[in-house]
């Protein structure tokens, strides 16, 4: 039997935008994936991000504006995904 050297990334997924905007804050970048209706924010796990993730949710302090002002940027991000999702399946419909 072989053995299998692919390493698998560990993640950490959530559907919250603030929790999302707080880590991207803190300099984690999130990937987009889609379940269902839903878009999930996924994220590379890390001792960083375990910390950071603690720090969120032991109330850390962050500017109200920089919150705002990514929340609305990740928010934006999954209204152009779902956008060019629904031109694709229009542009589909088409022809």
């Amino acid at each position: 039997m072989g053995k299998n050297n692919e390493q698998i990334e560990k993640v950490y997924t959530t559907l919250d935008a603030y929790q999302a905007g707080f880590l991207t804050l803190r300099g984690h970048t999130p990937d987009f994936i889609e379940q269902g209706n839903k878009i999930v924010f996924v994220f590379s796990a890390s001792e960083k991000l375990l910390k950071d993730l603690s720090d969120y949710n032991s109330g850390a302090m962050v500017e109200a504006l920089r919150l705002a002002v990514a929340v609305k940027s990740l928010k934006s991000q999954i209204h152009s995904m779902r956008r060019g999702k629904e031109e694709t399946y229009a542009k589909g419909q088409k022809q």
